[in-house]
């Protein structure tokens, strides 16, 4: 007999919902190290050295403004010490980082001049408190992450200024420098980053760069692959086919790869549309059918219960050709398709390029995919990337640079890494041997989530793929290995919990769902150690998504964090069936947030301006303590939090038992928001989904039921997650 299965329940925060905490300013006067007279004249040595690169600057940008670098103490890191004192509009200030404590300033000669005399000058305890938290000032040098001088195409990143009128004067004269120099170029359509990409150019204009004050970084444009297909697992046997039923309408999903074969029966019918990029010399299919065919028939193809049984057809954006794509073209492409097609929600991206990413900076790519997700509002979902260098052993015997390669680094997406479905060089359900890990910067969390994309078989020297099934662009059955395969399947449940979802449908609703489900019934069990391997797990099929058991609820609620403002459910109930004689709570509980804040693109280390945290545990007395997760230690540094804590992180997920109960009468849900140092935007509103479980230790008690008569009880605006359609008469 199946188990009854209920619908999760939506919860609409009220208006009284929100309200404006008292606020403590926090921060001391204190220095953090003894400022000498030595220390001061070694800052006034670093003044003049950045004053003699920006004239040099001059030369080559055409304005009087350039960018410097002030590195912090690694104790010095948190708002509550950032030097403002110093570096402000008067002076320099700051408009971006390079990395933790890493922070970039705008200089021009008065704010020089200005920064000087503070410096020379500071006597009181702000002043000298805001002077004991800087370990150096130096110049910036561009990061130029082009190879040789082969003269391929390559991007180059302009800064940008909290000024406009700077802003166009540094386009006006590098377009100059281009053309002074017989540069073909091109500027990209972006809102928030300057891109240019140099598709023809002399070796001169290469010398030239390093010198040019207004240049932020610079990379090879041709660098986004996909990994090669094996021959060898292309069988005789034609795979069968399974068609869309005329009736049913499915969800479509952008695939960003080398095209679908028109010669493969098996997905034809899959096809929704297709767009092409490439010239037809460099066309090869392979890549993006066997992708296709995961995305429309994963389960039909590998006859395993692990796979889901959804299915999405394809709207294909052929951008690769022989296995290389161009990350400016694949990005104008992915545009030009979303203004044609808006209906697609769900873009899949099994490509990246072959290195892994900084840990100090969001890369290019990942910029332009989180720019592009917004203007959309769409969901990317993109591989982690596999590591080639060896095969790596589980657990991992050694560090390894397997970090995930671009665009995996994308805060907006889902990046997704592989598992083994069979025994191998790893065992079943372990990380594939090849599969990258995170974090990426900011020590946010990647991947997101795991599927199944294959193992390796050593035998006698060579490594024989165990892959998953699929097709080849000539209709044939097909396996192969690599995170490339383990991505559509998510794409694949993804598109469908949006469709499903129907208006109440959001890229944050359906990240959080698949989140959620993956460390419910999987992710949790897992050693931290490894989180950065399988990100919060592996998530079922569609049904066990969106349905809960009886012994069980499931509470989504969806609202905006605003600067000054919290968000709160008090009182929070509690079903009586979960409560002990002595009237203790003994109960398991699954949170999880995921919020869509601030992006800017001038920080690489802060990258997200806004950090949204959610707390649910005990309010007494008038005051509130979290037990999921734990109040936080206020002597914790904020490298710290960081690393450890989620700070800054958009997805934050946390699970907690209580076989021997919880003494706590009274329950409260809490929602608070921190900015970074110098966000003033007032009104700013951070759209934010909490799934929050609560589920019986003994998989007994009548949860669901009892906690639906309470949210009646207590007038919580309550409806099914499962909007049913409307039949129109």
């Amino acid at each position: 007999m199946s188990t009854p299965k209920n619908p999760i329940k939506h919860v609409q925060f009220s208006t009284t919902d929100y309200f404006k905490p008292s606020v403590n300013p926090g921060g001391s006067s204190t220095p953090l190290k003894p400022v000498t007279k030595e220390f001061r004249n070694e800052l006034l040595s670093s003044i003049d050295r950045v004053y003699q690169s920006l004239e040099a600057g001059v030369e080559t940008s055409g304005v009087d403004t350039c960018a410097a670098l002030v590195e912090l103490e690694s104790n010095a890191t948190a708002k509550s010490h950032r030097p403002k004192a110093l570096f402000n509009e008067k002076t320099c200030p700051f408009f971006g980082d390079q990395g933790y404590g890493k922070l970039l300033i705008q200089v021009n000669p008065k704010g020089l001049e200005a920064l000087r005399k503070k410096i020379e000058t500071a006597e009181s305890k702000k002043a000298i408190k805001a002077l004991s938290t800087i370990k150096s000032i130096r110049n910036y040098s561009p990061k130029l992450d082009y190879i040789g001088e082969d003269l391929t195409p390559i991007i180059i990143r302009l800064f940008r200024y909290n000024d406009d009128e700077i802003n166009l004067a540094i386009d006006h004269n590098f377009e100059n420098l281009l053309d002074r120099n017989d540069a073909k170029w091109v500027k990209h359509l972006s809102e928030s980053v300057r891109l240019y990409k140099v598709f023809s150019y002399s070796k001169t204009l290469l010398d030239i760069l390093p010198s040019v004050s207004s240049v932020q970084s610079a990379i090879r444009s041709q660098s986004i692959t996909v990994k090669p297909m094996t021959d060898s697992t292309v069988r005789a046997e034609r795979a069968e086919l399974s068609d869309p039923e005329d009736d049913k309408a499915y969800p479509i999903i952008g695939v960003v790869d080398s095209g679908v074969s028109a010669n493969c029966p098996a997905i034809q019918n899959w096809i929704a549309g297709s767009k092409c990029y490439i010239p037809e010399a460099l066309r090869d299919f392979s890549h993006g059918t066997f992708v296709s065919g995961l995305l429309s028939n994963a389960f039909h193809y590998n006859q395993d219960i692990r796979f889901p049984s959804c299915q999405s057809k394809v709207f294909s954006v052929e951008v690769l050709g022989n296995g290389i794509g161009d990350v400016f073209e694949i990005i104008n492409a992915m545009y030009e398709v979303a203004e044609e097609q808006p209906e697609i929600k769900i873009w899949n991206l099994s490509l990246g390029s072959s290195s892994p990413v900084s840990l100090d900076e969001i890369s290019t790519m990942a910029l332009m995919l989180d720019e592009f997700q917004d203007k959309y509002d769409c969901l990317c979902v993109v591989a982690a990337g596999n590591y080639t260098d060896s095969l790596r052993e589980w657990p991992p015997v050694s560090q390894l640079n397997d970090g995930v390669s671009s665009p995996a680094d994308s805060v907006r997406a889902i990046t997704v890494g592989a598992l083994a479905h069979v025994d191998g060089h790893v065992r079943n359900e372990e990380p594939s041997p090849f599969s990258r890990r995170g974090p990426v910067s900011n020590y946010i969390q990647k991947p997101d989530l795991v599927h199944f994309g294959g193992n390796i078989l050593s035998l006698g020297g060579m490594a024989i793929p165990l892959g998953v099934n699929s097709v080849c662009p000539l209709g044939n059955k097909r396996n192969d290995v690599g995170t490339s395969f383990s991505t559509p399947v998510i794409a694949t449940i993804a598109a469908n919990i949006y469709q499903q979802l129907g208006e109440r449908a959001s890229p944050n609703l359906v990240k959080a769902l698949l989140i959620h489900n993956a460390n419910m019934n999987h992710g949790h069990t897992l050693d931290r150690e490894y989180k950065h391997y399988f990100g919060w797990g592996l998530p079922r099929d569609i049904e066990s998504i969106l349905e809960v058991n009886d012994y069980e609820t499931t509470l989504a609620f969806q609202g905006h964090a605003q600067k000054s403002f919290e968000v709160e459910k008090l009182p929070f109930p509690i079903p009586s069936c979960l409560r002990t004689e002595e009237g203790k709570v003994r109960a398991e509980f699954f949170i999880t947030l995921v919020y869509q804040p601030n992006l800017d693109p001038n920080r690489a280390f802060e990258y997200c301006q806004f950090d949204v945290n959610v707390g649910f545990g005990e309010y007494k007395d008038g005051s509130f303590s979290s037990k999921i997760p734990r109040q936080q230690e206020a002597h914790n540094y904020e490298s710290e939090l960081v690393k450890n804590g989620d700070k800054w992180s958009p997805i934050k997920v946390y699970q907690k038992r209580f076989p021997n109960g919880i003494n706590i009468e009274h329950w409260k849900l809490r929602v608070s928001i921190l900015d970074r140092e110098g966000i003033e935007v007032e009104g700013v509103q951070i759209p934010f989904t909490i799934l929050l479980t609560i589920r019986d230790i003994d998989k007994e008690k009548p949860v669901y039921n009892e906690m639906a008569q309470l949210m009646d009880a207590y007038n919580w605006e309550v409806s099914d997650l499962l909007i049913e359609p409307r039949i129109e008469v």
